[in-house]
């Protein structure tokens, strides 16, 4: 598959493109393909950073937001996505059998706060945010408060935005991110 929106080379970035890029750097310690495309538009990029960063630090756990990542990833068959949160929760902890379960599309089970909140993110993408009543009652007694509830729409958002863009820009996999045959 060829990239067909290619990254912006060190060569020939304008000053603001550069600013960006050194921003993503700095949060992130290297540079990213999915950023280095994304980088056509220093703005969307700056913002897409700024999201993610707010959104670390919105009350949602690492596991709970790479739960939310790779259940959007498989969803929305993301190839770019898969690998990078594979890489993310290794990098942050979060169990990884439990994960590649995710990432091989299965749905899981039981009461575990991860296993809720997967179903909670297939009910909200299912849809688009129209819990029943009785839906959101569930959450809350799932223990998803309504700080908790705004930040997993909004991963969702930030999920859907980069999904797309990968898609659309057929983003490639970064060399450091594992492989995953069926990302």
């Amino acid at each position: 598959m060829t990239q067909r929106i290619p990254p912006v080379s060190s060569a020939t970035q304008t000053q603001r493109q550069k600013t960006a890029r050194d921003k993503v750097r700095a949060t992130w310690g290297r540079d990213l393909n999915i950023s280095d495309a994304m980088a056509h538009n220093p703005k969307v990029l700056e913002g897409f950073l700024a999201f993610w960063t707010a959104l670390d630090q919105c009350g949602l756990s690492h596991e709970d937001r790479e739960v939310i990542c790779m259940e959007m990833a498989v969803r929305n068959g993301c190839h770019y996505c898969v690998p990078a949160h594979l890489n993310m929760s290794e990098a942050r902890g979060v169990d990884m059998e439990m994960i590649t379960r995710i990432a091989s599309g299965e749905r899981l089970q039981g009461d575990s706060r991860a296993a809720k909140l997967q179903h909670l993110v297939q009910r909200l993408a299912d849809t688009g945010g129209q819990l029943s009543d009785a839906e959101l009652a569930q959450a809350l007694e799932d223990g998803f408060d309504h700080s908790q509830l705004v930040a997993i729409v909004a991963e969702i958002a930030h999920c859907h935005f980069t999904n797309s863009f990968n898609r659309l820009a057929q983003t490639a996999p970064d060399p450091h991110f594992p492989p995953f045959p069926n990302g």
